[in-house]
């Protein structure tokens, strides 16, 4: 509505180029527990985590994926990559 204001996070990871693997894991698993830690840490009201790269696809399902394996790794201590993947497809 007007005069509504909003406030927004925004990362940028430039070491990841398009339709390639990152330079180096660690800086992105880095980016995934900086954005899982400020997810927690957010009210319920400030809405949904919102990842996009350029084209959308690749690397935002990448990312997405990381960060659901990561969290599965911490919960179970197990991951199940097919079945992550497979669901994502899904959804």
């Amino acid at each position: 509505s007007e005069g509504e204001e909003r406030t927004l996070k925004q990362y940028w990871y430039t070491s990841w180029p398009d339709q390639k693997t990152p330079d180096k894991a660690p800086p992105l698993l880095e980016l995934v527990r900086e954005v899982e830690e400020v997810r927690k840490q957010a009210p319920p009201s400030s809405g949904p985590v919102i990842v996009h790269c350029s084209a959308g696809i690749g690397r935002t399902g990448c990312f997405i994926a990381t960060s659901i394996l990561c969290q599965q790794l911490s919960n179970e201590g197990v991951v199940d990559i097919l079945k992550t993947t497979s669901q994502l497809r899904l959804d």
